[in-house]
């Protein structure tokens, strides 16, 4: 029997395939979302808080989407973790779920004027399993920062290439000059923000890297420590003369 060949099972097809593509255009990440990768370059994950400045003791809820790489839209069935940490307390978070969507809203509340890390774990996508990943955002209710606003700090993203030099030099893969040119080369650029600190010897011109600095650059390279905390070395190495920016 002729015909274009679509019978019901091929118009049923096309229907669901189409609703699929609609799913896909129309689920919208949260407004005004920090957007960082994972720490495997993986998927890319966006933060919000509900209310952007939230309030110690108050409702908050933390509004994440996991966001593809290659089409920027939302990647729906995500299988991921969130640990909101005060140091190294745990304040709330979530067991390892599963997101159809591709974007949650999680309730918490932060209990101090302090400085809170989120950490999201993205552990399988599209129902595959990944080795994990983790994007850390930093949520300020007025601890530490001198300005003494509140909300998400802005999310220093450094390139991978980075990341690359870090671990081989970690490693003694390479030597500490090519280590310091690319960072130099982030801070020249305006790539990595690294204030001096008040009582900063930038003129001392010391010579000599600390182990604890490699150990740092070990830890991010693999995922361990954030960005964050990754700068806070470099900013001592500029501090100390050890980087001339």
């Amino acid at each position: 029997m002729g015909g274009t060949g679509f019978g019901p099972k091929g118009k049923l097809s096309m229907y669901f395939g189409f609703l699929v593509i609609a799913s896909i255009i129309v689920i919208p990440a949260y407004a005004d979302q920090v957007i960082q990768p994972t720490s495997g370059g993986t998927i890319d994950v966006g933060f919000a808080t509900d209310p952007a400045s939230p309030t110690p003791g108050g409702n908050t809820n933390l509004q994440i989407s996991f966001v593809n790489k290659s089409t920027h839209a939302i990647q729906q069935h995500i299988d991921y973790k969130v640990a909101v940490m005060e140091g190294s307390s745990q304040i709330c978070g979530t067991q390892i779920l599963h997101t159809a969507e591709g974007s949650v809203t999680i309730p918490c509340q932060f209990p101090d004027a302090a400085t809170y890390q989120v950490v999201v774990e993205v552990d399988g996508i599209l129902f595959q399993p990944i080795p994990p990943e983790t994007a850390t955002f930093t949520v300020n209710l007025g601890g530490g920062n001198s300005s003494g606003t509140t909300g998400i700090n802005s999310t220093i993203v450094i390139p991978s290439w980075i990341k690359n030099t870090a671990k081989w030099w970690s490693q003694s893969q390479v030597g500490d000059q090519d280590f310091v040119k690319g960072i130099q080369y982030l801070i020249q650029q305006k790539i990595m923000q690294v204030p001096l600190q008040s009582n900063s010897s930038a003129t001392s011109g010391a010579s000599q890297i600390p182990s604890w600095i490699k150990t740092n650059a070990r830890w991010w390279a693999s995922g361990q420590i954030s960005d964050q905390d990754f700068v806070k070395g470099i900013q001592w190495l500029v501090s100390n003369g050890i980087i001339v920016v």
